[in-house]
């Protein structure tokens, strides 16, 4: 299974902070998140990833354990 946590504006949109998934890579995680909220893929897929506290990117490759952190890009001046 792998942990996911959600951050930023993602995690109150989608009223949930965290979620547990049998999940293979980072594409696949969001297209679960997509049909556990309700909400498009594409929310998911702007974020910026973190597998473990170390970046990583959409087509990453998750295994059994890891933690997979969703961060909503910040903007603003």
């Amino acid at each position: 299974m792998v942990n996911i946590k959600l951050f930023g504006a993602l995690r109150l949109k989608c009223g949930i902070s965290h979620m547990e998934v049998y999940s293979s890579s980072v594409k696949d995680a969001c297209r679960l998140l997509s049909k556990a909220t309700g909400f498009p893929e594409k929310e998911f897929k702007n974020c910026m990833f973190m597998i473990n506290g170390k970046n990583a990117k959409y087509s990453s490759k998750l295994e059994d354990g890891d933690e997979l952190v969703f961060l909503t890009p910040s903007g603003g001046g």
